[in-house]
C-alpha cells in the first residue's frame, strides 16, 4: 500500500482570543516552510507582544521522511503547552504550520491539567477558525529535451499535476519541474516514452 503523503496547511494566518480564569490567551496560526521562517514570525510575535509572561509554541514542516516538527514550554510547566499544541496538529494532519500560544498570567494558577487544556484550545479554535488546503509532498526532476517533445512533454505533466518551475531554452530545452511523490514512477516512464531516448531525466 502506497504512503499517503497528503496533508493540511493553513492558507493564512489566524489569530484567535480567549480567557481562562483571567489568564488571556492570544493563539496565532501561521503557514510556514521552514524552521528559520517560522524564529522569524515567532520574533515579530514577541515583539507585538513584550509584555506577555509565556510564548509557547509547535510547529510541523514536511511530510514522511522530510518532516520536522519542533515546539517548545518557554518556561510553563514541561509538556503542559507545546505538546499539546503539536499533538493537535499532528491529530488534525496539519503541516507547513506553526501555532505560537501566548499567554498573559492573569493570577490565578490554572494547574497541568488547566494549561494543557488551554494550549489545546490555542490550537484547536484556530484550527476550527482557519482555511486549510491539501498539499502532498513533491520531488522534484530536472528534464533535458528536444523542442520537438515539448508538446507532449507538457501535456504530461499537466495529466500528473506536475509544475514547471524553471525553464531554459538553448539548443535543446531543459525544465526543472516538480510531481507528487505518487506520481514520480509516471513521470519518468511517460518521459522515456514521450522522447523515445531523445532525452534525459534526473531526480533533484
Amino acid at each position: 500500500m502506497t504512503e499517503d503523503l497528503s496533508y493540511l496547511t493553513p492558507v493564512k494566518k489566524i489569530r484567535y482570543r480567549f480567557t481562562v480564569q483571567g489568564s488571556r490567551f492570544i493563539a496565532t496560526l501561521v503557514p510556514v516552510l521552514s524552521g528559520k521562517a517560522f524564529q522569524g514570525i515567532l520574533a515579530d510575535i514577541t515583539a507585538e507582544f513584550p509584555d506577555a509572561t509565556h510564548h509557547t509554541f509547535a510547529y510541523r514542516i514536511g511530510i514522511g521522511s522530510s518532516l520536522v516538527e519542533r515546539f517548545s514550554d518557554d518556561r510553563e510547566p514541561a509538556g503542559t503547552a507545546g505538546r499539546p499544541i503539536l499533538q493537535a496538529l499532528q491529530g488534525n494532519n496539519v503541516s507547513d504550520a506553526g501555532l505560537i500560544g501566548t499567554r498573559y498570567f492573569g493570577g490565578t494558577r490554572l494547574g497541568i491539567g488547566g494549561l494543557k487544556r488551554a494550549y489545546r484550545d490555542c490550537a484547536r479554535l484556530c484550527l476550527e477558525e482557519a482555511v486549510l488546503k491539501k498539499k502532498e509532498q513533491v520531488e522534484a526532476y530536472q528534464l533535458q529535451l528536444c523542442y520537438e517533445d515539448l508538446r507532449k512533454v507538457t501535456r504530461l505533466l499537466e495529466s500528473l499535476e506536475g509544475e514547471v518551475n524553471e525553464s531554459f531554452y538553448s539548443d535543446k530545452v531543459l525544465l526543472k519541474v516538480s510531481v507528487p511523490v505518487r506520481t514520480g514512477e509516471k513521470l519518468q516512464q511517460g518521459f522515456n516514452s514521450a522522447c523515445r531516448g531523445r532525452g534525459s531525466w534526473e531526480k533533484l
